[in-house]
């Protein structure tokens, strides 16, 4: 996957999966609108939110240490 910020990712991966920002709303109890802020900047989700709509897509957040940087 080609590096890009999180909300922009989710955005693809919702794409990809051919997944509507009206039916992501829905299952994330949310409106459309709310889905459409999020994915184009106009508000910053919380770190909780985001993994919701993660796993709402079928993944997770993960911290990975840096190549090079582990201790």
């Amino acid at each position: 996957m080609k590096r890009r910020p999180i909300m922009m990712q989710l955005a693809f991966i919702r794409s990809e999966k051919q997944v509507t920002q009206r039916q992501l709303a829905k299952t994330l109890f949310l409106n459309p609108q709310a889905v459409s802020k999020r994915e184009t900047g106009l508000h910053m989700p919380t770190l909780a939110e985001v993994d919701r709509q993660a796993r709402a897509l079928g993944y997770r957040l993960a911290l990975v240490p840096l190549q090079g940087d582990a201790p």
